[in-house]
């Protein structure tokens, strides 16, 4: 006999609508004040901070795996990006079967434009609607979700 499936109370499904509605909104809204005052998408951005730990470059299946992208969206960014002169892709000579993302002068100038505006926008439509208290229990709840919920995504399960 197959097993009956669980389903949230009234209140953890209004929870899940508010979490959904709040953060689509949310990303919407920042990415299009990014692309009014930048000129760049929130992926792009994504991509470029991503970047800057790593000067050097980061090995394209690498980036992917840490900006959420799926692989095939994750290419197209990148093909937009190196067309717009923001990062190049190189492959390191002492391993020629890797791509490298690096950035370019030009990613890196519109990346600390980029900062100011997106870190403000965080702020007004973000931080200021929330306590101290909010952000400290938010941040857990946060935590333990994408703990969980990180290591499922298809093409990262290690098995």
């Amino acid at each position: 006999m197959e097993q009956p499936l669980s389903s949230p109370s009234p209140e953890q499904l209004r929870c899940w609508r508010l979490f959904m509605e709040s953060s689509l909104a949310l990303v919407d809204v920042l990415d299009t004040e990014l692309k009014d005052t930048v000129g760049i998408p929130q992926r792009w951005y994504d991509v470029l901070v991503h970047l800057e730990e790593s000067p050097d470059g980061i090995p394209m299946t690498e980036l992917a795996d840490q900006i959420l992208y799926s692989k095939s969206g994750f290419t197209r960014v990148i093909d937009r990006m190196e067309e717009a002169g923001l990062v190049s892709r190189v492959r390191p000579p002492n391993d020629r079967r890797s791509i490298l993302v690096v950035p370019t002068d030009k990613g890196t100038q519109t990346r600390e434009r980029a900062r100011r505006h997106h870190r403000d926008g965080i702020n007004r439509h973000f931080s200021e609607h929330l306590t101290d208290t909010d952000t400290k229990a938010l941040t857990r709840a946060l935590e333990k979700i994408s703990s969980h919920t990180r290591p499922l995504r298809p093409g990262r399960i290690r098995g």
